[in-house]
């Protein structure tokens, strides 16, 4: 198993030849004054389109199968998990997966760096997993 890439996107397109055509890699993005107080468990609404994609491979024929994975939101200091969500990576008729979901909104802890995490359980001692960060000033 092996993930290419993991990236924060403006918009994303699936094309009939399986390509994708991703719009806008979003790397920050600026919170306005009501959100800089640090508060826990308030939620951050992002008004303009925001999605993750991410591509992965099952390289060995014991990969192809059903998978259960999890997407995790990380605030900025590392150690917590703001929220998560169950998913599932189909690699039954494919070798190629992508995980593609808009995100409409985010909690927020506070000025960093969030990292959100796309994890493949069942697969080596801790997991597969790939990583994107955004940063939010």
């Amino acid at each position: 198993m092996r993930q290419d890439w993991t990236l924060l996107c403006a918009g994303v397109t699936a094309l009939p030849s399986g390509s994708i055509d991703l719009k806008n890699v979003i790397t920050s993005i600026r919170v306005g004054d009501p959100y800089r107080v640090e508060a826990d468990n308030t939620v951050l609404p992002i008004h303009a389109p925001m999605w993750i994609v991410s591509q992965w491979t099952a390289e060995f024929d014991v990969e192809r199968r059903l998978l259960s994975g999890l997407l995790q939101l990380i605030a900025p200091s590392g150690e917590r998990v703001l929220n998560q969500r169950q998913l599932e990576f189909d690699f039954r008729h494919t070798n190629v997966f992508r995980y593609i979901e808009r995100i409409p909104d985010m909690s927020y802890a506070g000025l960093g760096t969030y990292e959100f995490h796309v994890l493949v359980s069942d697969f080596a001692e801790r997991g597969e997993w790939g990583r994107t960060c955004l940063k939010v000033t």
